[in-house]
């Protein structure tokens, strides 16, 4: 068992006499308290209830004599009695109350019975003076009033005695109850200061042998203790000194990180600006590309229209030969009707004019035709060069959709290449962010490890004091406890 649990142990046995004493004087004192309120609270106010008894009975008593005597008073001694009635209620209700069902009780009963006999003598008095019977009234108050008063008044005094001898009893038990209690709490502090002196000599005897022994311990502990410090201080400070070369090595390792980091970042924001570029450019391709489909199809458009001219100058060439040999004809007709307006002479005259009208005309129509075809002969070689010139262009168009489609699909590779760069250079951007937060943490915590070390060096400074302090307290124990030990041989 060690040194405090006997200590515990001698204090829990001392605690409990003690306790052991205090519920006796509890008990004790609660005992005295509940017969010293009995005292009080029953038997007092039973006596008190005695007098009172006596008291109204010989009031009562006084105000029958008053309607006797006094008729004008008549009313007045009336309410006296009716009061009177109701204290001997009131007293008999208080003295059963306090009384239970104790000693004495009997007598109260045939109180209550001889109460109950005077107040129907009452009564019987006052209806007798009511009646105007006063010869009657005064022979029946003499006969059977007064005597059962008397006997009410007697019985109450019995009570009395009866009641203030329980009292003297009480008291003289009262007396005897608080010597026993008296003796027995001095008993039992004796025995409680006789049990705690020999408990503290025997746990003062054992505290001391294993102090005794612990102490010689503790001075053989304290010098390995003493040793093992010194020796931890010095390695303490070495490794403080190497954890303060690992940090500064970490921080130029930090500061090489962060170096590269920011190259990280730079190569990463310039492939995704390439990255950015390369959409670009393919956007602007798919558009040229676009661009040069409705190129193709307005060309196409165009040949469509320009065959279509073509045909349409052929079928107007169709038309002007018509209208040229309409006009050879009508230039024929013409110079027949002249020939014709000739030979009829005078009268043929006006027929003549309108022949010589119709050739002017038919003159006219062949100049016409004739500048017609010309300017259909200019068509037909546009329309025959513009033929050629839309096939160079389909021809051209369809190098130039070829060539975009290749562009196309060079710059679609060059945008998945830039963007897989891009990607890689975010990659390397985050792994060289996550770097420098690692390289940040692995700072602080050299940072906290040369604190730790700097205080581990202070600490195990401290401790080899410590322990020195402990080596030499253990050797004053030790020189306080045998000098103690030898006192006692001595004696």
């Amino acid at each position: 068992m060690t040194i405090s649990k006997k200590i515990i142990g001698g204090y829990v046995v001392i605690l409990t006499l003690l306790l052991l004493v205090t519920s006796v004087a509890f008990y004790a004192l609660n005992r005295t308290q509940a017969t010293y309120n009995h005292f009080l609270n029953v038997d007092e106010r039973l006596l008190e209830g005695a007098n009172e008894l006596r008291s109204v009975t010989f009031a009562q008593q006084t105000y029958v004599r008053g309607i006797l005597l006094y008729p004008e008073l008549l009313k007045q001694n009336q309410s006296l009695l009716e009061a009177s009635d109701l204290s001997f209620k009131q007293i008999f209700d208080k003295m059963r109350h306090l009384m239970g069902d104790g000693e004495g009780i009997d007598l109260v009963n045939e109180l209550e019975i001889l109460q109950g006999q005077l107040e129907q003598a009452q009564q019987q008095a006052v209806r007798l003076v009511l009646e105007k019977k006063h010869e009657e009234a005064l022979a029946f108050t003499i006969q059977e009033f007064r005597p059962r008063s008397l006997a009410l008044i007697e019985k109450a005094r019995l009570f009395y005695e009866q009641q203030s001898k329980l009292l003297d009893k009480g008291r003289t038990e009262l007396g005897e109850k608080v010597g026993f209690f008296t003796l027995t709490l001095i008993a039992v502090s004796l025995f409680a200061i006789l049990a705690g002196l020999t408990i503290g000599s025997r746990l003062s005897r054992i505290i001391t042998r294993q102090l005794r022994e612990s102490i010689a311990q503790l001075s053989s502990s304290s010098a390995e203790i003493l040793a093992t410090t010194t020796q931890v201080a010095s390695g303490a400070a070495e490794t403080a000194a190497a954890v303060s070369e690992t940090t500064a090595t970490v921080e130029e390792v930090k500061q090489t990180a962060q170096h590269a980091s920011y190259k990280a970042k730079y190569v990463s924001d310039s492939a995704q600006k390439a990255s950015n570029v390369s959409q670009a450019g393919r956007k602007s391709v798919e558009e040229a590309i676009h661009g040069m489909r409705r190129i193709q199809e307005q060309m196409e458009s165009i040949a469509e229209s320009i065959v279509h001219l073509s045909e349409q100058s052929h079928a107007i060439g169709q038309i002007i030969a018509i209208v040229n040999d309409l006009a050879e004809q009508s230039n024929l007709l013409a110079v027949n009707a002249a020939i014709e307006a000739a030979r009829a002479g005078e009268q043929g005259k006006s027929f003549g004019v309108v022949a010589h009208e119709i050739r002017s005309l038919a003159e006219q129509s062949k100049q016409a035709t004739r500048q017609v075809r010309t300017i259909l002969g200019d068509i037909q070689k546009a329309t025959n060069v513009a033929v050629l010139a839309t096939e160079q262009g389909n021809k051209a168009v369809e190098a130039g959709m070829k060539q975009s489609s290749e562009t196309d699909e060079a710059i679609r590779l060059l945008s998945a290449s830039i963007n897989e760069a891009a990607q890689a250079a975010t990659q390397i951007a985050a792994s060289s962010h996550q770097q420098m937060v690692g390289m940040d943490q692995v700072v602080l915590a050299m940072n906290n490890i040369k604190e730790a070390s700097e205080q581990n060096v202070a600490g195990t400074r401290q401790a080899e004091s410590a322990a020195q302090g402990l080596y030499e307290m253990g050797r004053k124990l030790n020189a306080l406890v045998g000098g103690e030990a030898s006192n006692s041989r001595h004696g």
